[in-house]
């Protein structure tokens, strides 16, 4: 990777982006979570714990960005929002809601990141 860009990507990715936590089942019926930033179509990661599809998605979004810069595409903005949105969506994906509390999570987030 070239330094120059990295530090670039690096920078932008350090931006007030939009951060989306979902909590999801896994082909094998347990709890998941993915990231993604939706100003960064296709920014998408997944942990077993809210945490670490965090943590996934922040290191996905540096890379994004980076290819952007490489390419030389625009990087797109962040879209700042007026107020956060919480939507639980525990009962709707059958998550037991004391093991999702547990991982911290209460249901899927929009949060700043």
């Amino acid at each position: 990777m070239n330094s120059k860009r990295l530090m670039k990507a690096k920078q932008l990715a350090a931006r007030p982006y939009q951060m989306r936590v979902f909590a999801d089942l896994t082909t094998d019926g347990e709890p998941g979570y993915y990231a993604m930033i939706p100003e960064l179509p296709g920014c998408v990661s997944d942990g077993d714990t809210v945490e670490e599809a965090r943590q996934n998605v922040e290191s996905a979004k540096v890379d994004f960005i980076y290819f952007l810069l490489e390419d030389g595409l625009d990087v797109p903005k962040p879209q700042l929002m007026a107020t956060p949105v919480r939507i639980n969506m525990l009962e709707y994906l059958g998550v037991d809601s004391v093991l999702a509390h547990q991982e911290g999570f209460e249901g899927a987030r929009i949060v700043s990141a």
